[in-house]
């Protein structure tokens, strides 16, 4: 039996409870900038409590869903996809001692842009870490462990050093930044007004999921534009204009932020700004109205194969599934214009994430096609014929 239309349908019914949760301990922004750099170029940060236990579950569940059960071969098909998983969650534990679904809480790495260099960086990430983490990960790479202080840290040369401070909290990135911060001298940098840090701790003090923020300097402002030939073009203009950037994505929606160096600068963001969300409403309206025109035209087609008459059944299914990965467009906007800052600040809001983007399908969608290429993967080749012996000189043919 192949997978096929029957097979993705059941599953993502199956998937519907894949998503994003809201996370009760997530970092306060003190928390996440205890160990920055204080003059990083790209703050990145990433809540895995928000998103891995929770989906890792729902995984975990996929046999046992009734719809998925009732279909051997589909049942089959994910036990063994979340035995992979499993299985390389298990090597990682006995090779670091880190669990990859309950130890990482979340992590915010801090990048310096360096002309001419390999650019300066420092990740931090909290979770279940000890000493003897470091010990493994050093066993593994082959490293060399030192003491720091009360901390310990591994060291091996042209790789990023790795260390876990007296208070629990792994340091990676370059050797001399990550020593800094394992020292008993450490202090949390200070966020001067208008500053990096200050811009970094109002777009993580809204607890974000995932978030990026930009500050760059001028070096790596003139870096990045000679990177691209230095033509004069709107990612340039861009590039070179603002003062300050963030994009954000919550467990309800998603938002940005943008200071300008001038007031005409933040207006043309402002009307970008409001284009952009005018095409996320469309793109949730967008696939309903495609799969009802669709599913309201097939019945034209029954009797003709056997995919289209099990479709043709599965209509309401098919419905189901596509309002579930998507909104109806009427999730809330706000935008905000501080004129005097020339910033720009704006929110789109819904019930879940999926309701302002259907970035709730994409997952699924991963998920299907990775079993749909495991599954041809698993198909035995077709058989070769022997190719025909070669023609003898002596028979038909003419001797040299």
């Amino acid at each position: 039996m192949s997978f096929g239309i029957v097979e993705v349908i059941t599953l993502l019914l199956g998937m519907s409870g894949f998503g994003l949760q809201t996370n009760p301990n997530a970092p306060t922004a003190d928390q996440s900038l205890q160990y920055a750099m204080p003059d990083a170029d790209v703050v990145v940060h990433f809540d895995a409590a928000s998103v891995v236990p929770g989906n890792y579950k729902v995984l975990q569940n996929l046999p046992n869903q009734p719809q998925i059960k009732a279909t051997p071969e589909l049942a089959k098909m994910v036990r063994q996809a979340i035995g992979e998983v499993e299985g390389a969650r298990g090597l990682a534990k006995g090779a670091t001692g880190i669990d990859l679904v309950t130890d990482l809480s979340d992590a915010t790495v801090f990048l310096q842009i360096v002309p001419q260099q390999e650019p300066k960086f420092v990740a931090v990430v909290h979770g279940k870490f000890s000493t003897a983490t470091v010990d493994k990960i050093a066993k593994m790479a082959r490293g060399t462990v030192t003491k720091v202080g009360t901390s310990v840290m591994m060291e091996k040369a042209n790789d990023p050093s790795i260390g876990v401070t007296k208070d629990g909290v792994m340091i990676v990135g370059t050797p001399n930044l990550v020593r800094d911060r394992l020292g008993d001298a450490w202090k949390s940098p200070t966020r001067t007004p208008g500053g990096t840090l200050a811009f970094a701790a109002e777009v993580l003090g809204a607890k974000p999921i995932y978030a990026v923020v930009l500050t760059m300097s001028p070096a790596a402002r003139k870096q990045a534009v000679a990177s691209m030939g230095g033509d004069k073009n709107f990612v340039t203009d861009m590039i070179q204009r603002h003062k300050a950037a963030s994009f954000s994505v919550f467990s309800d929606g998603i938002g940005w932020t943008w200071i300008d160096s001038s007031k005409a600068g933040m207006d043309a963001m402002a009307m970008m700004s409001e284009g952009s969300l005018e095409l996320l409403r469309a793109m949730q309206i967008a696939p309903r109205g495609f799969a009802k025109i669709a599913l309201g035209a097939i019945d034209s087609y029954k009797g003709k194969d056997k995919k289209i008459d099990e479709l043709i059944r599965r209509k309401g299914d098919v419905l189901k599934i596509v309002e579930s990965y998507t909104g109806d467009g009427n999730f809330k906007t706000k935008i905000d214009r501080d004129v005097k800052a020339n910033k720009l600040t704006v929110r789109a809001t819904g019930k879940t994430l999926s309701e302002v983007v259907p970035a709730g399908f994409f997952i699924p969608a991963a998920v299907v096609g990775w079993l749909t290429v495991a599954r041809r993967a698993e198909a035995p080749a077709p058989m070769q014929m022997p190719a025909p012996p070669a023609k003898s000189p002596g028979i038909g043919g003419k001797k040299t």
